[in-house]
């Protein structure tokens, strides 16, 4: 097995089967994803963003493995160790223990991905991360592998989202990030706006987990809804779901995505540059409660 130290995604993946490149594979990253504060874009191969987590990773989980997938997209075509700095990973503000718990989440997950194969679609299931080595000093490397099986299905990518870093680090909650993912994958895509779910394949691709949120008025209050206000106020595009009933039960969604204008592109960008308690709250709906500065150099009965 060869050792690859991945930079950060500048460059094409060669395909190590042959001398042509797959579509998404040939996609170059920009800027510096591992830094919050900087303009960075991800490639994420489509095939990882429409998947089913049969143990529904955390929000931090999936920034995390987006890292991973930036740091070895120059090579993830091939079957190599990828390495990365532990600190590269400090982004998603966690500690050298939470990065830990959330390898071991991305280990032990299996996902379902659907593949075409002869024509014909099938669902595969796959781990997410192969065998790790993590070095037990603090600011060590980590060593990983993307599962062989998942290489396959990568090397014949043909479609992919742009995930801009920036707005990654700013979600609170994960089934915004799980949306925003779903969008980026398709609003490039020509003569189409909408698409249309059922309830189970939304709330897979969505990773509510099993036995949560199974009534459809608490799964659009506190999942659609939540997601909703966070793309369209921290994207540059909106989203809306609508619900389609037959008599009065709701059996599909469709979901509606369309870019914004320049004006409110600029919007979410400044909410984007906030400091964090400001956007925080303004994404939550709260005033920020504002400081009082005093003067003590004045005398008290003037202040």
């Amino acid at each position: 097995m060869t050792r690859a130290s991945s930079p950060v995604t500048n460059g094409k993946a060669k395909v190590a089967l042959g001398d042509d490149t797959a579509l998404t594979l040939a996609q170059k990253g920009r800027g510096n994803p591992f830094d919050p504060a900087n303009y960075g874009e991800i490639v994420k191969p489509g095939e990882l963003v429409d998947i089913v987590e049969l143990s529904p990773l955390t929000l931090a989980d999936r920034r995390i493995y987006n890292l991973l997938i930036a740091n070895a997209w120059e090579r993830i075509g091939e079957p190599v160790i990828h390495r990365i700095a532990k600190s590269a990973l400090k982004g998603t503000h966690q500690g050298n223990e939470r990065i830990e718990s959330s390898l071991l989440r991305l280990m032990g997950t299996i996902a379902i991905v659907t593949i075409r194969k002869g024509g014909k679609s099938y669902k595969r299931r796959v781990q997410l991360l192969g065998p790790s080595d993590e070095s037990l000093e603090k600011d060590g490397f980590l060593h990983y592998r993307i599962p062989e099986e998942l290489i396959e299905i990568l090397r014949n990518s043909e479609v992919y989202a742009r995930l801009k870093t920036q707005v990654m680090y700013c979600f609170e909650s994960k089934y915004a990030l799980c949306l925003y993912e779903m969008i980026e994958r398709r609003i490039g895509l020509e003569y189409k706006q909408s698409e249309e779910f059922t309830i189970a394949e939304l709330r897979g691709l969505l990773n509510v987990p099993e036995g949560k949120l199974e009534r459809f008025a608490d799964f659009n209050k506190y999942c659609l809804k939540v997601a909703k206000d966070e793309i369209n106020k921290l994207c540059p595009f909106w989203v809306e779901f609508t619900p389609i009933k037959k008599g009065r039960k709701v059996e599909r969604v469709s979901m509606m995505w369309l870019a914004k204008t320049m004006s409110g592109r600029r919007d979410a960008q400044n909410l984007i540059d906030q400091h964090s308690i400001v956007r925080r709250a303004k994404l939550r709906g709260d005033i920020p409660e504002m400081p009082v500065l005093v003067d003590f150099n004045q005398p008290a009965a003037q202040r």
